[in-house]
């Protein structure tokens, strides 16, 4: 814009000098005057007032169309810098348009993301308390039972306080689990989900463990309670019994090394010499005594445990002891913390297919003596 103006006054400057110049030039009182040449072919008969009114009318001319330019010019210029402002406003209004619409998503997104947050928020606060809540219900819970070490339990039918034991269960995974009494005594159990048995009508004193000894295999969730609860049969009147619970992993797990209350699934086969036995491998974390128990489809099993050393724990005649639940294996050992000890299991009748568990567990008493 200062560009235009300025070149406006430049040629305004320009007329001027120009106009001035010529009307200096021919002044007929002050100047001499100068004859005029002679057009070829004309024989000029001007007079020098002729002379000085043509160039007046001349220079007339000129100055009209300098004028005429100049208004033109800044016609143009005027136009022009119209055009750019209103090209300038334009911009403007778009550029706040954008700036506000950018603002106003800016702001919606920033509503959201809050929106978002406040409910993460809340649901996490939410999350926490029934957290809290779930822990505080089960710290104050009936004795919690574990994977890793039985419950040793005495009864007495006509003491209230021990004429039943009950506790609770959180399974960490959801899969089968195996609840298992072991002794003397003839017990019957009870599982509650939600205030409602679990146990199949007529089982809680079926007897399905060794002797009279009970055994119940369910499908439990992660995370749900559960409560177990085991009393004597009505014609006891005192006794001792171990409560065991274990978790069976995936049939595809049996690659992997044993783990204390997780019992290890496979399948043999008289008819596969790679199946007719199964062997796995067992370092325990601590030295102590360790439980190793089996259960088969069969329900008559043989075991076999070697020392690191390579010589068999078991003795003589005892492979096939049956103390487990009816013709199975349980037996009873002393191991040494990070010794690894190798258990083969194989089926004692060599004409039949199926099914078998082995696992390690823990209890304070010996699930065979109930001696500590």
């Amino acid at each position: 814009m200062k560009t235009k103006l300025m070149t406006v006054v430049v040629l305004m400057i320009l007329f001027n000098n120009m106009v001035q110049a010529e009307w200096n030039s021919f002044r007929p009182r002050e100047e001499a005057e100068t004859p005029v040449p002679k057009p070829a072919g004309e024989i000029p008969n001007l007079t020098a007032e002729e002379v000085e009114k043509a160039k007046n009318e001349e220079d007339r001319k000129r100055f009209e169309e300098a004028a005429k330019r100049l208004e033109e010019e800044t016609k143009r210029i005027a136009e022009e810098e119209a055009q750019r402002q209103a090209e300038e406003e334009k911009e403007r209004k778009a550029a706040e348009a954008a700036e506000a619409a950018e603002a106003a998503e800016a702001a919606k997104l920033l509503e959201a993301e809050m929106k978002r947050i406040a409910e993460e928020e809340a649901q996490r606060q939410a999350e926490e308390e029934e957290k809290r809540k779930a822990a505080e219900a089960r710290a104050n819970d009936y004795p919690e039972l574990s994977l890793t070490m039985a419950k040793v339990l005495y009864l007495l039918r006509d003491d209230p306080e021990n004429s039943h034991r009950t506790f609770s269960f959180y399974p960490e995974v959801s899969g089968w689990h195996i609840f298992q009494t072991y002794g003397p005594s003839d017990t019957v159990m009870e599982i509650y989900h939600n205030e409602q048995s679990i146990v199949n009508t007529g089982k809680s004193d079926g007897d399905d463990g060794h002797d009279n000894n009970e055994l119940q295999h369910k499908y439990l969730e992660a995370g749900e309670r559960y409560v177990i609860q085991v009393y004597l049969q009505s014609r006891s009147w005192s006794g001792k019994a171990i409560l065991n619970v274990r978790a069976e992993e995936p049939f595809r797990e049996y690659e992997s090394h044993l783990t204390v209350g997780l019992a290890k699934k496979f399948w043999l086969s008289t008819d596969d010499y790679d199946q007719t036995h199964f062997t796995t491998t067992f370092t325990p974390e601590t030295t102590g005594r360790y439980n190793i128990e089996t259960y088969s489809a069969d329900e008559d099993t043989v075991m076999e445990i070697y020392h690191p050393d390579g010589y068999s724990m078991v003795a003589s005649g005892e492979s096939d002891g049956d103390r487990g639940v009816d013709n199975e294996e349980l037996q009873v050992k002393t191991f040494e913390v990070g010794k690894t000890y190798t258990i083969q299991v194989y089926m004692e009748d060599f004409d039949n297919d199926g099914y078998a568990w082995v696992h390690v567990w823990r209890s304070t008493w010996d699930p065979i003596t109930l001696a500590n």
